[in-house]
């Protein structure tokens, strides 16, 4: 997929704060928050060394183009907040089902830095968008997650709001598509 059509297209119709981001965005930063069972900087060296379980390396290849969606949302602005990365350190152990540890995590952090340091946003945001293009549902989960962590330090701010509308061009969301899938994502069933 090496589609981003005209910016722009959407920029009026992305709507962040949601009751239903919001609830995604408290869990997220709840489950971020907490420690990992076991609290070990070997876990950072062993990440580092590429030395994973197979479980955790078939855990870190499947979440790791949606994870480098949330770190991109968390860098758009310039600004690391600690609310955001408590966020994204939320989502891939939800996503994992905690095989992954805090200190695997900050790796993995740090390695989509260097990523977005060296090739720039654009690129990187291209080589997410072919990996996901085969797996519609996954693009859809890394917009809804991207959002949250949007939101994570309670202000959207306009680089993350353009982020957004990139997301969805890049992600090959039709106008239509995009409006349907925030409509979901706006529905508050409270």
């Amino acid at each position: 997929m090496d589609r981003c059509p005209e910016p722009g297209y959407a920029r009026d119709i992305m709507r962040i704060r949601t009751g239903t981001i919001e609830r995604l965005r408290d869990a997220l930063l709840e489950s971020g928050r907490r420690g990992s069972a076991v609290l070990s900087s070997a876990y950072e060296t062993l990440a580092r060394a590429g030395l994973l379980t197979e479980e955790e390396k078939a855990a870190l290849q499947r979440v790791d183009p949606v994870a480098e969606t949330m770190f991109l949302m968390m860098a758009a602005d310039g600004t690391l907040a600690d609310t955001e990365r408590d966020a994204v350190r939320g989502a891939i152990r939800g996503l994992t089902g905690d095989v992954l540890h805090s200190g695997t995590i900050d790796v993995m952090l740090q390695t989509y830095a260097g990523r977005l340091a060296v090739q720039g946003r654009e690129t990187r945001l291209r080589e997410i968008a072919q990996e996901l293009s085969s797996q519609p549902s996954e693009a859809e989960s890394a917009f809804a997650l991207a959002a949250a962590v949007a939101l994570a330090d309670d202000q959207v701010a306009d680089e993350e709001n353009h982020l957004i509308d990139e997301l969805a061009r890049w992600f090959g969301f039709s106008e239509a598509e995009a409006n349907a899938l925030l409509e979901r994502l706006s529905r508050d069933p409270d």
